[in-house]
């Protein structure tokens, strides 16, 4: 362990020169990123590896990164990287174009017994050892911290819109096969292939996200950063499972380069607002944005955060609009033209209600005097 130690550190010093004490969403020098959740501190005892606790400091996440093929095999990187005396499973699949594992190890530590999940990548960005852990007798309630921040880890800039290694995981050991998707769209019909697996896999983040997002939900200054990444991580794995549906799109009705983005948005709007109302009956009461599209079902929050990432596609920068005084969500956005408008100091963006057939810009009566609305800047592709 000495000798990874004393590799590992000149790649580290130089990746912490950019990492921000302050900032949860992180990135590292390379591209490599990180959204570490609400309130977790970074442990400053040791420059050269990234550390974080929770705030009772009885769950940590850790981060170590070597400079890419610095391992011959994934097998001999594990081995080398496991924890003196752990013992459990190690999953190994691919990820990322590169090969990744999963292992879920109790190993002895200072102070007791530990468990907790480690992710190992290899030829996909830097090769990286991501380690979450709690007391093990407080791991079946941390698990969702745990998992959330594997899931957060993001190799470079190639990938920040792809799912995570847990998502990853998750629908490459679910049913593999495809199911075939029609809908109408206006007057012609839009078909496209989606995984199932994807599909669940993607629900189960959302609930994941939905637990950790719970925990704050009693103290208000961490309640809604934490909803912001909680739509963050959900927006990022939703983005290229509704990479199917924007094919069909642009090679359809609505192609990239000859339509106007303010038809484009009244186009998705009126389509997205003809949707059914619902949701789902799991905890976190969000339906995934792949099968909102699937079902032509969806709330507001769902088929706010499709029609942003629709939009996105068409070059479209936008907000997701929050107010936790109407438990409501809208879409922001970046289009001209004629409309109600959400500002922030010198910008605004056209609202766009998902849920009642109203016109882009246009809200009903009872969000008019909302006054509580707050803006999330999710990512662009560009």
């Amino acid at each position: 362990m000495n000798e990874m130690k004393k590799n590992l550190l000149p790649l580290i010093v130089f990746i912490t020169a950019s990492l921000s004490l302050t900032a949860f969403e992180v990135t590292f020098t390379g591209g490599a990123r990180m959204d570490i959740p609400e309130a977790w501190e970074l442990d400053e005892s040791d420059p050269s590896v990234p550390s974080w606790y929770s705030p009772d400091r009885r769950s940590a996440a850790e981060l170590m990164l070597w400079a890419p093929g610095t391992w011959d095999t994934l097998d001999s990187f594990i081995e080398s990287a496991r924890p003196q005396g752990a013992e459990g499973d190690v999953f190994v699949f691919q990820c990322w174009g590169g090969e990744a594992a999963l292992a879920t190890w109790t190993f002895p530590g200072s102070g007791g017994s530990f468990r907790g999940w480690f992710l190992f990548v290899v030829r996909s960005g830097p090769d990286v050892r991501v380690s979450a852990i709690a007391a093990e007798e407080d791991f079946s309630e941390r698990q969702p911290f745990l998992l959330s921040v594997l899931d957060s880890y993001i190799p470079g800039e190639n990938w920040r819109l792809t799912p995570g290694a847990v998502s990853t995981f998750l629908e490459i050991t679910g049913e593999p096969e495809k199911e075939a998707v029609g809908v109408p769209f206006e007057d012609t019909y839009l078909s496209w292939e989606q995984s199932s697996a994807g599909n669940q896999a993607s629900q189960d983040v959302i609930e994941r996200e939905a637990l950790v997002l719970s925990a704050y939900a009693s103290v208000p200054d961490l309640f809604y950063p934490a909803w912001e990444r909680y739509y963050r991580l959900i927006y990022r794995d939703s983005y290229s499972r509704l990479e199917p549906l924007v094919e069909a799109l642009q090679s359809g009705p609505l192609p990239l380069n000859t339509s106007d983005p303010r038809v484009v948005s009244e186009k998705l709007l009126s389509w997205l607002q003809g949707f059914s109302y619902g949701s789902t009956d799991r905890f976190s009461d969000l339906l995934s944005p792949s099968a909102a599209c699937s079902s032509q079902t969806g709330d507001c929050d769902s088929l706010s955060l499709v029609l942003l990432i629709l939009m996105d596609h068409y070059g479209v920068d936008g907000l997701l609009l929050l107010s936790q005084q109407a438990h409501h969500a809208l879409t922001g956005l970046d289009v001209p033209g004629e409309g109600m408008r959400y500002t922030e100091g010198e910008n605004s963006w056209i609202v766009a209600e998902l849920t009642s057939n109203l016109s882009l810009g246009v809200l009903p009566e009872r969000l008019t005097a909302v006054s509580d609305w707050f803006g999330i800047t999710l990512l662009s592709k560009e």
